[in-house]
């Protein structure tokens, strides 16, 4: 019988969204979370399911809300740790003082403290609970079978104080940091994270760090004894993103420092990999830590090249010439290069650039697959593949096979691999790769995509600005004949780094099904075109990318799929920053979304949580007002005549609220017709069901206004309108 049914707003709670998966030790089972939303709750669901690579189904191992996340395996592999956010067993709660109990309610974050479970796999039973830390476990590693090694914040004295004033309401936010706000956290405190270990049988715990500094990532040794984390010790890691590697031996309590403070070895935000036999690390970092257009590449340096120190304390500042941050006061001829004022390593560490004859990034997930060979994702002209790479550099691609479908995560020991990749047609899914073949373990999707009538994707090649060639997706209708013009959403992605990969996307599939066809263009920028592709945007946002997107727009229209008078745009993040550029430098669309995006980039900083970023493209705005104006789609205020669809974050310190204000003022006050919409108590992403709903029925009724399709779909609940009325 062949696939009729169209996607529906009520299949966002049928689909499932996997995260990476674990091998067990033996390579015989897989661990994996799996995210749904529940409707009725309008909250998500983490669920860890166990996946037999022998054959046979995947099987629920937890069922309650709060499931799980991170699952590892323990070295015999009996055992399986995870963290959640489940409250706390009755034994732990009698074990804290009751006074620090009630202090520990109010000192700690009313939810989303995450601790350390766990599962015996041969045994079973429920999840015990290992650790009890007040603010929660940032990420976790075993050290041994009865041993946890964990960060975690530490709050000492007055901080506990001030952090139990700060959430009752009571007293003032104060600020020291420089970073002194962070999307989903809010504003930062000046609270250090630790490294802790706890016996999984007692739960006795010992603090392995003391450190002015955080200290976070733990990774241990294969033979438990070397425990790994990643720390800034400039003394203002506020202002530099110079995050080394440092090891604490447990036998002999010595502590040393691996990399000599010119990389970012936590730029992946990943615990650097040890080899099988402990005596080399792999990590991932840019050659110049600050610059965000740079490749990232994969490194590798022999632990005996770590140097004993006295203490972490006495660490403080020390391998540098110069710390950096402050800018100085001054008229410079070249204010973005006056601003560049980052540290300066005395020597460089003595480590291989394993990846260094590769023009495209390596995004984490590295894993040791035996001596000399290691697993990594790296991103490959707009799919995320899995790598496997000699020590010499030697690169070689296992997966996705094809032109479509890109990888989420994946691990792998010995010879097994297992991956989620992401298909357009079957959505994210769990694989095995071996022997050159890929093979499919879960079928997650199944039921969810049953007879759903597919959009057909296809890869284009455009010649963009300057006649460099940019890909593009196309989604084109179910059924639609080459040549017939239809209404185009051009949907432009975030970033503005990043790129849209040949997978399942929800939102495109959705307005695709529905009539549209949907185009989205790896513009100037994307990374994974390689270094000088993606280095042609930095300090100029904006005419490039732009370009770009029209050049593929012309192609559609050229090609007779695209209807020139029903021209629709939107984008998020990033995507909405491009939005914004796009209806200040053409009137081609009739109408527009412009989703958590930035309008002004003066007022942005300080007010966004990305001041190393505008300071490494632009400088500081004091000093570089015109700069920061030019390049802010504010400049083409007084060309928009494009309704506009304003969405924002209340929370939102990326894309902070008051630059979709800013815009939104703009537009009434010049008549254009635009609704700003706000989603309460939402940071830079849409987190519960509902709104996910809400906010595609809005952008599909905004098209529709304005000479889109009408899309007639009331399958799951949203919110009401103004006037109480569903759009």
């Amino acid at each position: 019988m062949p696939a009729s049914r169209r996607l529906s707003l009520h299949d966002i709670y049928e689909l499932r969204t996997l995260l990476a998966p674990v091998l067990s030790p033996d390579g015989r089972f897989a661990a994996v979370t799996v995210v749904s939303y529940l409707e009725k709750d309008n909250e998500r669901m983490e669920s860890l399911y166990l996946i037999p690579l022998e054959g046979g189904p995947a099987h629920r191992l937890t069922r309650v809300k709060e499931g799980g996340s991170a699952p590892a395996f323990s070295a015999d592999g009996t055992m399986l740790a995870f963290l959640s956010t489940r409250a706390d067993e009755p034994e732990v709660r009698a074990m804290r003082p009751k006074s620090a109990e009630a202090t520990d309610r109010k000192a700690a974050p009313t939810k989303d403290r995450p601790q350390v479970w766990v599962l015996h796999l041969g045994l079973g039973g429920e999840p015990r609970q290992v650790t009890y830390a007040d603010e929660g476990v940032e990420s976790f590693c075993w050290s041994r079978d009865d041993e946890i090694v964990y960060a975690a914040r530490s709050p000492q004295g007055e901080e506990k104080e001030y952090l139990k004033s700060v959430r009752d309401d009571d007293g003032p936010i104060v600020l020291r940091r420089v970073q002194h706000k962070m999307d989903g956290q809010g504003y930062l405190d000046e609270v250090r994270t630790q490294i802790f270990a706890a016996n999984v049988a007692t739960r006795e715990v010992q603090q392995l760090t003391d450190a002015p500094f955080s200290c976070r990532l733990p990774a241990c040794s294969p033979d438990g004894d070397v425990v790994a984390f990643l720390a800034n010790c400039t003394g203002d890691e506020d202002q530099n993103l110079r995050r080394d590697i440092f090891l604490i031996r447990r036998s002999s309590g010595v502590v040393s420092r691996l990399t000599r403070g010119d990389v970012d070895a936590a730029s992946v935000s990943e615990p650097p990999a040890f080899s099988p036999d402990g005596d080399k690390i792999a990590f991932v970092s840019p050659l110049e830590p600050e610059n965000a257009y740079l490749v990232q590449r994969l490194m590798v340096v022999d632990v005996e090249q770590a140097r004993a120190i006295a203490s972490l304390d006495a660490e403080v500042g020390k391998g540098f010439s110069s710390i950096g941050g402050v800018v100085m006061d001054a008229s410079p001829e070249d204010p973005v290069r006056h601003a560049h004022v980052y540290p300066i390593a005395l020597e460089a560490t003595p480590l291989r650039v394993v990846t260094e004859g590769l023009d495209r990034p390596v995004l984490g997930n590295v894993r040791w697959l035996d001596h000399e060979r290691i697993l990594a994702l790296v991103a490959d002209r707009a799919q995320t593949k899995v790598a496997r790479v000699s020590l010499s550099g030697e690169v070689e691609y296992l997966a996705p096979q094809r032109d479509l479908g890109s990888v989420q995560g994946m691990d792998g020991r010995g010879g097994r691999i297992v991956a989620t990749i992401s298909y357009p047609d079957t959505g994210r899914e769990v694989y095995e790769i071996q022997h050159g073949a890929i093979r499919r373990l879960t079928s997650f999707q199944a039921e969810a995509l049953r007879d759903i009538a597919q959009p057909r994707m296809e890869r284009i090649a455009v010649a963009g600005h300057g006649g460099v060639t940019v890909d593009a997706l196309v989604l084109l209708p179910p059924g639609h004949v080459p040549g017939t013009p239809v209404p185009l959403i051009v949907e432009i992605h975030g970033g503005p780094m990043w790129y849209d990969s040949p997978q399942f996307d929800f939102d495109s599939v959705y307005f695709a099904q529905h009539g549209y066809a949907v185009l989205k263009v790896n513009y100037r920028g994307s990374i994974s075109f390689g270094e000088a592709f993606c280095k042609e945007i930095q300090g100029s946002w904006g005419p490039r990318e732009h370009q770009d997107v029209m050049a593929c727009v012309d192609r559609m229209i050229e090609r007779g799929d695209a209807d020139p008078g029903r021209l629709y745009v939107m984008g998020f993040s990033q995507g909405g920053i491009m939005t914004n550029w796009a209806v200040g430098h053409t009137d081609r669309f009739r109408a527009a979304v412009s989703e958590h995006g930035e309008w002004e980039y003066v007022s942005a900083f300080g007010t966004d949580d990305c001041h190393l970023w505008w300071q490494d493209d632009l400088g500081v705005p004091w000093q570089n007002l015109e700069g920061y104006r030019r390049m802010s789609p504010a400049s083409a205020a007084a060309n928009i005549r494009t309704p506009l669809l304003i969405t924002a974050g209340q929370e939102d310190w990326r894309c902070p609220l008051d630059q979709a204000e800013q815009l939104y003022l703009t537009l009434r006050k010049r008549g254009v017709p635009t609704e700003l919409v706000i989603y309460q108590s939402e940071h830079h992403a849409i987190t519960r069901p509902r709104r996910a709903i809400d906010r595609l029925r809005r952008i599909g009724a905004w098209f529709a206004r304005y000479g889109g399709i009408a899309i007639d779909d009331d399958s799951a609940e949203g919110y009401p309108g103004p006037r109480g009325e569903k759009e």
